[in-house]
């Protein structure tokens, strides 16, 4: 639980929100487990992927949301479907899954780009520019 906790505030101190908040209980789907970090010019969120063919990931913008789907399929009912099995340990998640990011800052207008390798999603999303505005001073003579 504490180990819960500890994610939740890094997520929210880097403008993220896991999506383990908004899953309902019984909710079939799994969460890939994901490593988020920012360099001076974009945030990289970094998805363990294993297994998962890159024809069923899906990866959807909306508004400031960033949303990742997709299917890993279970090969053991494909290669042997008709040995029984009887597992000693089961840790690896079949089936589908979806994770959702908030960006702080919105994402739109951001570059976002995404790579897939060795079993690693990697989606970059560019920062936005920082803007500096120069303020006018009005100068009124005999102004207090």
């Amino acid at each position: 639980m504490e180990r819960f906790f500890w994610q939740l505030e890094g997520a929210l101190s880097k403008g993220m929100w896991p999506d383990i908040v908004f899953k309902a209980a019984g909710d079939g789907r799994w969460s890939p487990m994901t490593d988020i970090y920012e360099t001076d010019d974009e945030t990289v969120i970094k998805m363990d992927l294993a297994g998962v063919s890159k024809d069923e990931i899906s990866i959807v913008v909306e508004s400031n949301r960033l949303v990742v789907r997709g299917t890993r399929k279970d090969e053991s009912k494909t290669y042997e479907p008709q040995k029984k099995k009887n597992f000693v340990q089961m840790e690896i998640n079949y089936g589908d899954f979806e994770r959702v990011f908030l960006l702080r800052d919105g994402i739109e207008g951001r570059p976002v780009r995404a790579e897939y390798a060795s079993g690693f999603l990697r989606i970059i999303v560019g920062k936005k520019p920082k803007q500096t505005m120069t303020v006018p001073i009005s100068f009124h003579e005999g102004a207090g």
